[in-house]
């Protein structure tokens, strides 16, 4: 009844948009698995994909990265998954422009987004990835859900993301907020946390429904993860349900992460933010 409610609610009333897109990294071979899953619900999804990662247990052949990428958008994750502030300027330089060119070469396909291993980079490495012809970077930063909150470097776009698809501690996003400096995320987001994931998300998504009926502000929910845990946790069933509660819902707008980064450059087109 509940959903019922909401649906009708945002089919009717809505005043800003939610977005909703969800990205998974490293290229195991159970991304084949979901991304069957995501076009089942008709959920848009980003591959950031390695050519190897040494947390996989089987990486993603080359022709079944190849069959990915016609069901939903393949990004940049490296060549080998090597943490990119660990290493030398010239080897993440390879790094990044690498995977880029080896991935346009699978796919056939413009490969515009990246994700940097673990989240970890510097300016130096956004300056690499503009240089290589990527326009969108997505972090590990979480909570974040605001179009207007989201970072520019030029006309290159830094996508936060809103939850993870593993079951956090309230200290753990407190510590993913306050390496980021942001505070304000986790302050806001305090009353709608929970030790599991799903019901963490789906109280984001509650929120975020009850705060676009009074703002004419847009918002999204970023839902990442890795294929890989999805296994070694059981986080199957939980990622399905939760599919069928955004199936239920309605009224949300499906995007890949590139096609979230470039409603970002539209809607603040004269934006310029330094990080």
């Amino acid at each position: 009844m509940l959903y019922m409610i909401i649906k009708i609610h945002l089919i009717n009333n809505q005043v800003g948009k939610i977005y909703f897109t969800c990205s998974f990294d490293d290229g195991h071979v159970a991304d084949l698995r979901l991304a069957e899953l995501l076009a089942e619900f008709n959920v848009k999804a980003t591959f950031y994909i390695p050519r190897t990662c040494e947390w996989c247990s089987a990486n993603l052949a080359e022709n079944e990265i190849r069959t990915l990428s016609e069901l939903h958008e393949v990004g940049g994750h490296t060549m080998t998954h090597p943490i990119l502030t660990k290493v030398s300027y010239r080897q993440a330089r390879a790094e990044i422009f690498d995977c880029k060119q080896w991935l346009e070469d699978v796919t056939g396909k413009a490969i515009r987004s990246f994700c940097p291993p673990v989240g970890r980079f510097s300016k130096e490495h956004i300056a690499l990835q503009r240089e290589a012809g990527f326009t969108s970077m997505r972090t590990v930063e979480m909570l974040t859900h605001s179009m207007d909150s989201v970072k520019k470097v030029r006309d290159f776009v830094i996508l936060p993301t809103t939850c993870q698809v593993y079951n956090h501690s309230n200290m753990s996003y407190l510590k993913n907020n306050m390496k980021r400096m942001k505070f304000v995320s986790y302050l806001s987001a305090l009353r709608l946390f929970d030790s599991n994931w799903e019901a963490m998300s789906r109280n984001f998504l509650h929120f975020l429904y009850s705060i676009s009926l009074t703002q004419q502000e847009d918002h999204y929910f970023h839902l990442w993860g890795h294929s890989w845990e999805l296994s070694q946790f059981s986080l199957w069933q939980s990622l399905e349900r939760f599919f069928k509660s955004l199936q239920e819902i309605g009224g949300f707008v499906f995007l890949d992460n590139s096609m979230l980064a470039e409603l970002v450059r539209q809607k603040n087109p004269d934006v310029m933010n330094a990080y």
